[in-house]
């Protein structure tokens, strides 16, 4: 068989050598064949890893785990010490998958990081040129080569290697994979250059399939952020925590490891500064308390230039907090401005990254800046929001005292027109009583005159009686909000001929005086409406007390009207501000022929 195999050209060698049979023949054919057997388990096994790289390649697998099976394969069908798998993201070198050990298929410690960018030079490793170049690289020698050196040689222990790109069917790089130090000593050749070039074409649909996936699984994130950004704007946070919710939602998206929010306060040494109460790290927030003034650290930098700031080597930077890089392995920052209407600076926020991340990039500082956009729209309506609300507190201050002011006046009229010219009248009275003995019996016009002037000052004392009474009733003071309805009802009745049912608790404890006020007042606006405008035939006034609520109720059958369509008179107004002191809710219920009800529940206890 093995002569069938080698042919004319051992009958050649059998002709100027050993004659045919001989036992060097057969030595030198039993070698050929144990030479051929090798062979063929070396192409078996690479076959094996052939087979196994492309099933790495159709199965369905995420970026990263795309890249860790072709790294494993790479180093074992190139029989390479490491083996290195990268991608390119938007002009940056980002490394997958590195240090594999063939022999225990095992992943070293990520000890190998490459330069972010694709910046060809000695030390900057042999992927960013064969991503410019799209070419293999082959390199015997790391110490001498001009992409490595002494240097990168020593730092990764790198004897020799060998880099191929992986291309698209375009023939745009969507990637690298990268060997180094053969295995067995010696040094690649270019049998390895086709081996690594084949590894690459199947990693190439393989890798363009995953990014694919990558990119519906980023939108879905986008998505799902925006959405949630969205709810917490229309939620009209706090400023300090919708930025919160900004640094979350944008360190999601972009797959950041840390960040903060700040806003600008006035108070600086040379104007305003920037403040930050909280550092967002591995997805909770630690409180700690910073500040910067202009020009230091990246949120003082925002404050001066009112520019973006991104930086994918940050221990480097001038502005870098070294602190930072100290507690939380800050390696990659970007920060934006948070600008108002007016593009005055108003906040920002940081994203950081840690080693080995994608790069931060200019479209990320576009898509936050639309979200920083945003946020400064919401902070401005949340401020605004907040001046109302200080405003409307000032108001209703106001309002509560001017209502006891109002409260005071009347008890005091009140008490002078019972206390003082109710006991002028009485004097007027009993003098018209003297007068009227001292009368001769002859004259009885006179007696006639002098009883019709008592008949006034008796009619004017009951008028003022009523008149103090309505001002302030004493009984509210006296003995409480029940018996105050009971003859603000009565007196009601009376005045109109309206029949009034009452269903009314007794209150025990008593409300507070202020409580007692209100309720008796929107009860007696109420109940004058129900004479003025109703038109009715009876009316009911409740009074009901619940573990945690006091509830008033008027309601009467008259004409009813439309609340959505009727304009809000001066009466339902001052009836809800009184409710509204009381941290109470004045409800009207109402349609037209079907009568009206208000209702008023004031908490207590």
């Amino acid at each position: 068989m093995s002569l069938g195999l080698q042919g004319a050209g051992f009958r050649e060698e059998s002709q100027a050598g050993a004659s045919p049979g001989s036992i060097e023949e057969i030595e030198r054919l039993t070698a050929e064949v144990t030479r051929l057997r090798r062979e063929n388990r070396a192409l078996t096994r690479e076959l094996k890893h052939v087979h196994a790289a492309a099933r790495v390649a159709v199965d369905e697998l995420d970026t990263q785990s795309l890249a860790k099976g072709i790294a494993r394969q790479a180093a074992l069908t190139l029989n390479a010490e490491r083996a290195i798998v990268g991608v390119v993201e938007y002009d940056a070198v980002v490394v997958q998958a590195n240090c594999w050990n063939a022999e225990s298929q095992e992943r070293l410690p990520d000890v190998f990081h490459y330069p972010p960018d694709l910046t060809v030079g000695t030390g900057r490793g042999l992927a960013p040129w064969v991503v410019l170049n799209q070419q293999p690289y082959l390199c015997s020698d790391a110490r001498m080569d001009s992409n490595l050196g002494n240097e990168y040689a020593s730092a990764y222990n790198c004897r020799n290697a060998l880099c191929v790109p992986i291309q698209n069917h375009q023939g745009a790089v969507l990637g690298f994979i990268e060997v180094q130090n053969r295995r067995d000593g010696g040094v690649f050749s270019q049998d390895d250059v086709h081996a690594g070039e084949m590894l690459a074409l199947q990693a190439s649909v393989g890798f363009q399939r995953s990014r694919l996936i990558d990119r519906l699984a980023e939108w879905t994130r986008s998505m799902e952020m925006l959405l949630a950004f969205n709810a917490a704007v229309n939620q009209h946070l706090e400023p300090a925590l919708l930025i919160r919710r900004l640094v979350e939602n944008a360190a999601r998206f972009l797959k950041a490891d840390g960040g903060m929010a700040g806003l600008a306060v006035p108070g600086g040494a040379t104007g305003p500064c920037m403040v930050s109460d909280a550092y967002w790290s591995r997805g909770q927030w630690h409180e700690q308390s910073r500040r910067w003034e202009g020009g230091q650290g990246l949120a003082g930098f925002m404050l001066e230039s009112q520019f973006p700031y991104l930086s994918n080597n940050y221990p480097e930077e001038r502005l870098a907090e070294q602190s930072m890089v100290k507690d939380f392995d800050v390696r990659q920052a970007l920060c934006v401005p948070i600008k108002d209407a007016e593009d005055h600076v108003i906040g920002f926020f940081e994203l950081h990254k840690s080693t080995p991340h994608t790069p931060f990039t200019w479209q990320d500082v576009a898509f936050l800046e639309s979200l920083a956009n945003v946020t400064a729209v919401s902070i401005h309506n949340a401020q605004l929001l907040k001046s109302v609300e200080i405003k409307n507190r000032e108001i209703q201050t106001l309002s509560a005292y001017h209502v006891t002011r109002i409260e005071e006046e009347r008890r005091h009229i009140a008490r002078e027109l019972h206390d003082e010219a109710g006991q002028v009248l009485i004097g007027i009275k009993l003098g018209l009583q003297v007068l009227s003995q001292q009368i001769p019996e002859d004259r009885p016009d006179l007696r006639t005159e002098l009883d019709g002037l008592r008949e006034q000052v008796n009619n004017s004392t009951a008028q003022l009686k009523n008149l103090a009474r309505n001002l302030r009733p004493p009984t509210l003071d006296k003995l409480g909000l029940e018996v105050a309805l009971r003859q603000l009802a009565s007196d009601f009745q009376q005045r109109t001929n309206l029949p009034i049912y009452l269903d009314l608790d007794s209150l025990s404890p008593r409300l507070p005086q202020a409580a007692e006020i209100a309720l008796y007042r929107i009860a007696q606006e109420a109940l004058t409406n129900v004479a003025r405008h109703a038109q009715a035939k009876e009316a009911r006034l409740a009074l009901q007390q619940t573990e945690c609520a006091v509830e008033l109720c008027v309601s009467d059958n008259g004409r009813g009207f439309d609340p959505a369509s009727a304009g809000k008179g001066l009466g339902l107004l001052g009836m809800k501000e009184r409710a509204g002191m009381l941290d109470g809710e004045l409800a009207v219920s109402s349609q037209p022929q079907q009568g009206t009800r208000i209702k008023v529940r004031v908490p207590h206890g």
